[in-house]
């Protein structure tokens, strides 16, 4: 029985997977973007499936060992599908957090080199060693387009596809808009987007650090049922009570009502991040 679920278990997570994920690039989705701004740029969509497989078999099996019911290994499958999402979505909140903490001293330095009459290749140098290790390729690389002579606006573009932030849109849209305007204007818009973002950036992480038990508490609200339920499964008796139909009925309610309140606690105790509103720029 219990193998007869797991196989189930692995060939619903592989369907979902397969079949939802590409139809949904097809339909030019948020999934790209979304990886970019994870940290996985240029990480075909395939590979993240199969990741997301390999993970969601481990969580399983885990699942299914520390509580050996036949209900727990689709389950565990289900949840282990989650587990990457779960993770890149950390990934990207700490890459903006990192981003909005750095961005107003870089786009202060690009503005004070341009208002000493540096060129922006000059000023964009001038900030290499201030931004996070993994901007430095994308930055290396606009340096170098700037330097054979490339089209600015087209690297700029480029830059803002790789870093794959709403900080860096801004930034990015603001100096391409000023070069086609009359380029004097950038170091005053500049400092406005400076003061802007360094207000938001204080106001986010004031707001956040108060709702940091929000958090807290919808994952212990999460587990503590779960750890519950392997103590009562190490008893032979309770485990054929949770075996049966009404048993494994009841499981699978608790896991959805489980779901539901997380997600919801969740929605509670974080902020909602900026659009890329510019992300259309991007667009070929």
């Amino acid at each position: 029985m219990g193998v007869e679920l797991v196989a189930c278990g692995i060939v619903l997570g592989l369907g979902l997977i397969l079949v939802v994920i590409p139809a949904r690039a097809r339909r030019q989705s948020r999934i790209r973007p979304w990886l970019d701004e994870a940290g996985l740029a240029g990480v075909p969509l395939m590979v993240v499936g199969v990741v997301m497989i390999t993970v969601a078999v481990i969580v399983g099996a885990i699942a299914t060992a520390i509580i050996p019911l036949p209900s727990i290994a689709p389950l565990g499958i289900v949840v282990g599908c989650g587990v990457p999402i779960i993770a890149l979505a950390s990934a990207r909140d700490r890459r903006r957090q990192r981003a909005r903490a750095l961005w107003p001293d870089v786009i202060d330095s690009v503005r004070v080199a341009l208002r000493s009459g540096s060129t922006l290749t000059d000023a964009v140098t001038s900030v290499s060693t201030m931004i996070p290790r993994d901007w430095r390729a994308a930055w290396r690389e606009l340096e170098s387009n700037l330097r054979r002579g490339s089209d600015p606006d087209i690297a700029l573009r480029r830059l803002q596809r790789a870093l794959a932030d709403p900080i860096a849109d801004r930034v990015v849209e603001s100096i391409v808009v000023a070069r086609e305007y009359g380029g004097t204007e950038l170091p005053a818009v500049l400092s406005e987007l400076g003061r802007s973002v360094r207000r938001d950036s204080a106001m986010r992480s004031e707001a956040q650090s108060r709702q940091s038990w929000v958090r807290h508490a919808a994952t212990l609200g999460v587990v503590s049922p779960w750890i519950v339920l392997a103590l009562l499964a190490s008893r032979p008796e309770n485990r054929e009570a949770y075996s049966s139909v009404a048993g494994t009925f009841l499981i699978v309610v608790s896991a959805g009502a489980t779901a539901v309140a997380y997600l919801v606690m969740r929605a509670l105790g974080t902020m909602r991040e900026p659009a890329r509103w510019l992300i259309g720029a991007l667009d070929d």
